[in-house]
């Protein structure tokens, strides 16, 4: 970002290029940059853009007014020229270079005369080239809310930096592109809540609002935009067609992205099917299994009914049989307390005693 002092800017991390937020203004410029381009990179700052773009084999030059920011960014870049834009000619401080791009990363509203900037930025370009711009957006909800409170404070970083100078909305950024000889072929926005209770942006208690008046702000489209990012190209029959071209190239891009991840759900598709044919073969093989399981488990059924009828036939004689065995025991006992079996057991002890004295006697 340029600025007009000597302010110090905040170290930004050593990120690649895919751990960038696609909700970020890097990423989607990064994007519409492209590969292999001659850019200029209009505040280039400490060169953590400029790191980025190499990284995607572009050559950069460098513009900044913070002298020791520059000298940070010429590690990044092929060449860093210290200058104020709004004391400068682009002719004279380029000496006859042109680009591919030229990237206004959030520095047109530093500028106090952006227009004029613009327009020689176009003299640089080379044939087909454009700009890409990232530009804060002064109708974000939390500023219209805190201008309801009275309130338009400058802060440090943010919508509201003590360093702008020009503010824009949807509509004038438009008109500041259009004014300059371009047309926006690209536009985006860069999403920011308005209770984020981000620094970008002032912060409002919800509760000190009138609920209906938060309603109303949120309804617009632009209520919750950091930043609009876009792509404009100059106003002539070759800049139309670099528009054309660039559009064409994205949408083939998309559309090859979109065939090879066709072919991607297409090959999925068929090692699905593979596996789902698999899992039905095993699916009849459990089947099978499960059936003759089944079968097993009634002939076991059936086994174990006639094993419990025969352990009850088992338990029925062997009641009948205790039952004849104690009707016999009663028997017994009522034949040796009859008179007749006394009789008997005397009559048997006698003939012993009468053997016993024959033997006495023979001997």
């Amino acid at each position: 970002m340029m600025i007009k002092s000597e302010k110090d800017y905040p170290l930004l991390p050593n990120i690649t290029i895919e751990e960038l937020d696609e909700n970020s203004s890097l990423k989607k410029m990064l994007h519409w940059v492209g590969e292999n381009k001659r850019v200029i990179d209009f505040g280039c700052a400490t060169g953590y853009f400029a790191r980025l773009l190499s990284s995607k084999g572009c050559q950069v030059t460098g513009i900044e007014i913070n002298a020791n920011a520059a000298k940070i960014a010429e590690e990044y870049c092929e060449e860093v020229i210290v200058a104020d834009l709004d004391f400068v000619n682009l002719r004279d401080i380029l000496s006859g270079q042109t680009f591919d791009v030229a990237v206004f990363g959030d520095i047109l509203e530093h500028l106090r005369n952006p227009w004029r900037i613009l327009e020689e930025t176009r003299q640089i370009l080379q044939p087909g080239g454009y700009v890409i711009a990232s530009i804060p957006n002064i109708a974000h909800g939390a500023i219209r809310l805190a201008l309801l409170q009275g309130k338009f404070e400058y802060t440090e970083l943010g919508i509201l930096d003590n360093t702008h100078l020009r503010f824009f909305t949807r509509q004038t950024v438009r008109e500041l592109f259009e004014r300059s000889g371009y047309f926006v072929d690209t536009y985006e926005q860069i999403k920011l809540p308005i209770f984020s209770g981000s620094d970008w942006i002032p912060y409002i208690d919800k509760n000190k609002i009138d609920i209906n008046v938060i309603h109303t702000i949120e309804q617009d489209e632009d209520a919750d935009t950091l930043q609009f990012v876009l792509r404009a190209f100059p106003l002539s029959l070759e800049g139309k067609y670099s528009s054309l071209y660039q559009q064409y190239s994205q949408l083939s891009e998309e559309y090859n992205y979109c065939q090879n991840q066709l072919k991607e759900i297409y090959a999925e598709l068929k090692r699905s099917q593979f596996d789902l044919e698999d899992k039905q073969i095993q699916l009849e093989k459990t089947q099978t299994q499960l059936e003759q399981a089944k079968n097993q488990l009634q002939q076991s059924q059936s086994q174990l009914q006639e094993i419990q009828q025969q352990w009850q036939n088992t338990q029925t004689q062997l009641h009948q049989a205790h039952t004849a065995w104690e009707h016999c025991q009663n028997i017994i006992k009522a034949m040796e307390s009859s008179k007749f079996w006394k009789l008997r057991q005397t009559w048997f002890q006698l003939k012993k005693l009468v053997f016993r004295k024959r033997e006495l006697s023979n001997d």
